[in-house]
């Protein structure tokens, strides 16, 4: 064979390709593990613990059954819808509607703090408006631990904004001198004056008459 018929080498495709199939065997081996790998569940509720015919335990939370109409309290289903929000009332309503459980909490009455549809004093008007006519309800009041405080952010504010603008009050707060203002009305009378005075002259010229005499010869 000669020079010109012999085929070129090739040898850059071949390592490219390599290359490509092992990125795709990782790739495809790590999504496989990914799959095998057990999805965590988080956890819903809370443990509700029965002391007595009254008193109760949500996780290490005191409460006490304050109302059960209509038997509707069910620890069980408590312990299933309680979240942690709930943790900031010092009471918890549950009502029922279509075989499910809702629950809300309310400040204490003396919580001037909290909106008034808030506290429990309003509890008929909630009852009224939001659940079925005649539902099955229960009440349960927090008797032990702290409240858990619901966080508030506060503005931050800038020293340096704060010294302007008291700065720029006081600039305004400093009473004005009693100095004193310029008589305009003066000003303009004597101008008027003066235009008067320079109408009369030119009348005045206007009104003398000139003789001309003749030479004697």
């Amino acid at each position: 064979m000669t020079e010109k018929t012999k085929k070129p080498y090739k040898s850059a495709k071949p390592t490219k390709n390599k290359e490509e199939a092992t990125l795709t065997d990782e790739l495809t081996a790590v999504l496989e593990e990914i799959k095998e790998e057990p999805v965590k569940e988080k956890k819903k509720g809370e443990v509700v613990t029965i002391i007595d015919e009254v008193h109760l335990n949500i996780g290490e939370r005191q409460y006490q059954l304050v109302k059960n109409h209509r038997e509707a309290f069910d620890a069980e289903r408590l312990g299933e819808r309680f979240s942690d929000v709930l943790s900031k009332y010092d009471y918890i309503v549950g009502d029922w509607g279509y075989d499910q459980l809702r629950l809300k909490g309310f400040f204490n009455e003396t919580n001037r703090k909290a909106a008034p549809e808030q506290r429990i004093d309003a509890l008929e008007d909630y009852l009224y408006e939001y659940c079925n006519f005649g539902c099955a309800y229960f009440v349960i009041e927090r008797i032990g631990g702290k409240r858990e405080k619901q966080q508030t952010r506060r503005k931050k504010t800038n020293k340096k904004t704060n010294t302007r603008s008291q700065a720029h009050t006081e600039e305004k707060r400093v009473p004005v001198s009693n100095k004193p203002k310029p008589v305009i009305k003066n000003r303009k009378e004597n101008e008027q004056k003066k235009q008067i005075i320079g109408k009369q002259e030119n009348n005045a010229n206007k009104g003398r008459s000139f003789t001309i005499r003749q030479r004697e010869e």
